[in-house]
C-alpha cells in the first residue's frame, strides 16, 4: 500500500520535552563586543575585533614569522565533563602557511587537563578561503579539569577570521542513518565536464570542504562520511536535467530498523528551477508492517539550491562554503512521521530526472519523539 505525503514544515529548533535529553548551549559570540576572553600573543601577532565579519564584526587573528596568537576562554566544568562538545563557527582564511610541525596552523582548539598533561582537540585550517561553516566535535572525559576554548594561529603565519560562534554540550538528540550501503560518489570534483566526480562541475562547486564525521548542522546531529570510511563514496547524487547520465535511483534500500517521530535529510539540489511541478527527489519510507509512503522533495519548497542557498519553507540552510565568487551549501528538511509507533524498515532514494540534480549527504532520525 503506497501513499504520498507532503513534507511538514518544522522549525529546526531544540525543543524541551520532559525526560528527553537536549543540548545545552554554553557559549555564543558574534564578536560585536569584547567578552570574557584572554589574548595570548607570542611573537609578531595581533588579536582584534574588526568590522569585516560574515555578519557585522568578527574576531581577526594575524601572525607573522611563525608567531602564535590566541583568543581563549574557559568553559564551565559542570556542563562539559563527560560530554562531547560541539563547537561551530564561520571561518575565513588568508594566506595561512603551516609552521614546522603538522599542528602549526590556524585552528579551533579545545584543551583540557587530565591526570597527566594538557590534551588538545583541534580543527585545523591552512591556505586561503572565504567564509565557511566549520565544526569541531570534542569529547571531554568525566575527570577533565580546566576546559578551555581557543581560536587563533599557532606557530604559523597568515590571517584567520572567526564569526557566529556557538558552543553546546554536544548531547546527541538525533541518531544518524548510515548511507554507507548506498553512497555512489565522493565530495571532490577536480575537473569539470570529464564525466567523473561529484556533480562534474569542478572544484569550485563540490563539497571537499564540508565537515566530516559526527557533526551538528542546523541543530541536528548527523554523521557525514569521510572518503576513508567507504572507499571514497560519501554521498548520493542522482539524475537531473543537467546530468541525465546519472542513476535515477539507488536500487538498494537504506536500512533503518527503528521507530522515529521525525526524519532529517541533509541535502540540496544543483541547477534548480523554482516552480517545477514534479519533485527532483523522492524518499520512499518503508515500514515493517509492509506499508510505504512517498516523501517528495520539490525545488523551491522542500529542497534548496546547492549554489547560493537561501532558507525555504521546509528547508533550512545548515552549512555553507565559499570559493571565490561561488557559495555552495546544504540544508536540512524535516519530515514529521505520521506513524511514529511503527518501526521504519528502510528508505529508498529516487529522482525523476526532470529537475535539479539531487545531492544527499546525510540522514538522521528522532527516535524519542517531541
Amino acid at each position: 500500500m503506497r501513499h504520498t505525503c507532503a513534507v511538514t514544515a518544522v522549525l529546526l529548533a531544540v525543543l524541551v520535552h520532559a525526560g528527553q535529553a537536549r543540548a545545552k548551549v554554553l557559549l555564543t559570540d558574534d564578536f560585536e563586543d569584547a567578552g570574557e576572553w584572554t589574548k595570548t600573543i607570542n611573537g609578531t601577532g595581533r588579536v582584534e575585533l574588526t568590522p569585516d565579519g560574515a555578519s557585522g564584526k568578527a574576531l581577526k587573528v594575524t601572525c607573522e614569522d611563525g608567531a602564535t596568537a590566541f583568543y581563549t576562554t574557559s568553559l564551565p566544568l559542570e556542563h562539559v565533563r563527560g560530554k562531547r562538545l560541539a563547537v561551530r563557527a564561520k571561518v575565513r582564511l588568508e594566506n595561512v602557511t603551516q609552521g614546522p610541525r603538522r599542528a602549526d596552523t590556524a585552528k579551533i582548539r579545545v584543551t583540557y587537563r587530565d591526570a597527566r598533561m594538557p590534551q588538545h582537540q583541534e580543527r585545523r585550517f591552512l591556505g586561503t578561503m572565504d567564509w565557511r561553516d566549520q565544526v569541531l566535535v570534542a569529547p571531554i572525559p568525566a575527570a577533565a579539569e580546566k576546559v578551555t576554548l581557543a581560536l587563533g594561529i599557532q606557530n604559523a603565519s597568515g590571517t584567520v577570521w572567526f564569526d557566529d560562534l556557538v558552543v553546546d554540550d554536544g548531547v546527541k538528540e538525533h541518531e544518524p542513518v548510515s548511507l554507507r550501503t548506498v553512497a555512489n560518489t565522493g565530495f571532490r570534483d577536480d575537473v569539470a565536464g570529464d564525466g567523473r566526480g561529484f556533480i562534474d562541475a569542478g572544484p569550485e562547486r563540490d563539497l571537499r570542504h564540508v565537515p566530516l564525521g559526527d557533526v551538528r548542522l542546523g541543530t541536528v546531529d548527523f554523521h557525514i562520511m569521510g572518503p576513508r570510511e567507504n572507499g571514497g563514496r560519501t554521498c548520493v547524487v542522482l539524475r537531473g536535467v543537467e546530468r541525465p547520465n546519472l542513476p535515477a535511483r539507488i536500487e538498494r534500500p537504506i536500512p533503518v530498523g527503528k521507530k522515529a517521530s521525525r526524519l532529517f535529510f541533509l541535502h540540496a539540489a544543483a541547477w534548480t528551477k523554482a516552480g517545477r511541478k514534479e519533485p527532483c527527489l523522492v524518499y520512499t519510507i518503508a515500514y515493517e508492517d509492509g506499508k510505504t509512503i512517498d516523501v517528495p522533495m520539490r525545488e523551491g519548497a522542500d529542497i534548496g539550491t546547492f549554489e547560493n542557498p537561501r532558507d525555504l519553507k521546509n528547508w533550512k540552510v545548515a552549512w555553507t562554503g565559499k570559493d571565490g565568487d561561488r557559495t555552495v551549501g546544504l540544508g536540512v528538511t524535516t519530515w514529521r512521521n505520521e506513524r511514529p509507533d511503527v518501526p521504519i524498515q528502510s528508505i529508498r532514494v529516487a529522482a525523476p530526472g526532470t529537475g535539479g540534480v539531487p545531492i544527499v549527504v546525510a540522514m538522521s532520525l528522532d527516535a524519542k519523539g517531541e
